[in-house]
């Protein structure tokens, strides 16, 4: 692979190329803005908003069926939509053309996926990875990370904890702040009995998305059990609960560590229990003792910043699910 350090020195074919894919890549980002333009200025404003937008992309396909863009973002919208049969007809139909085969069949993995179709989809992905691995800038390419992302998950839902592993590494040296991928490897790691691995992966994954959702802490407890760290598994476990909208659990939890080894974490999370409860003081007053433990931990810095501050200044914490809510990380 040849090594360009600047884009005048590159060779015209080697950056034509480049330049398509990344046009190739923006199509997905174009897609709600275009179908927005189109079906707001000619359909119906009566009908709900995704039936405009589709019926705007069908009539565009209908009127020239060899627009691939256009059946691209048909296909997207109708998988949005968990059309997902359509999306895979329309998929199949940009393969079929030869056109834009990364992205048909990146988008037609993932609709397989959501039917339940793994092989299929484990299929599709792998294409997506032959074709992105060989790219001059297949290291920090997101559809490669992704491609790689989707194969990992689904071992892991076939019960291959061991291949997961492998895919879900090659999706993390593309993008190492993956949170996603970095729960499902301290998954896959606490599976084939090694929770010792699984507890740095995890810890990764809370740091990229400390709040929100709930399976990486219930993962880090199952871990830190299979450890012996009794009090630092109970630690997760009032972190699961505290992001799954459980604040009065979280904290009787929290409040039996506040001693010995799981002091600094206890004291952080019943800052946060109480900031979220909208109890400013008593959220200021948990983070001064973690940083009485600790002067310079960052997590207890912020956390007194964000009470302290006037609140146009600091951006909140995300509001937390109602209990048995899905939740998911932001990879």
């Amino acid at each position: 692979m040849m090594k360009v350090t600047s884009l005048t020195q590159m060779p015209e074919r080697q950056l034509n190329r480049w330049i398509l894919r990344i046009a190739a890549i923006l199509v997905i980002g174009l897609i709600a803005f275009v179908a927005f333009y189109v079906f707001d200025r000619y359909r119906d404003p009566g009908l709900p908003m995704v039936d405009r937008q589709v019926a705007a992309l069908e009539e565009a396909v209908r009127s020239n069926p060899e627009d691939v863009v256009a059946r691209g973002q048909l296909a997207d919208t109708y998988y949005a939509a968990a059309r997902y049969e359509d999306a895979i007809a329309q998929y199949d139909a940009i393969i079929a053309s030869g056109n834009e085969l990364e992205l048909a069949h990146f988008g037609r993995a993932k609709a397989r996926q959501a039917l339940g179709e793994l092989d299929a989809a484990s299929s599709d992905f792998l294409v997506v990875v032959d074709i992105a691995k060989e790219g001059e800038m297949a290291h920090v390419d997101p559809m490669l990370n992704a491609a790689y992302f989707g194969l990992g998950q689904i071992a892991l839902d076939q019960g291959r904890p061991e291949d997961a592993i492998e895919q879900l590494n090659a999706a993390l040296a593309i993008k190492r702040s993956d949170a996603d991928a970095l729960n499902l490897l301290g998954k896959a790691l606490v599976q084939i009995g090694e929770p010792e691995k699984a507890i740095d992966a995890l810890k990764s994954a809370i740091e990229f998305v400390p709040i929100g959702w709930t399976e990486p802490y219930q993962t880090l407890a199952q871990a830190y059990q299979a450890t012996g760290q009794a009090d630092r598994a109970e630690w997760a476990l009032a972190m699961a609960d505290l992001s799954s909208g459980q604040p009065d659990q979280a904290e009787a939890r929290l409040l039996a560590i506040t001693d010995g080894d799981t002091a600094l974490d206890a004291t952080i999370g019943l800052g946060l229990v109480n900031e979220i409860s909208g109890d400013s003081p008593a959220a200021a007053e948990w983070y001064e003792k973690a940083l009485a433990i600790d002067p310079e931990n960052a997590a207890a810095r912020l956390g007194l910043s964000r009470v302290r501050a006037p609140a146009a200044t600091v951006a909140p914490l995300p509001e937390l699910p109602k209990p048995g809510a899905d939740q998911g990380g932001n990879g």
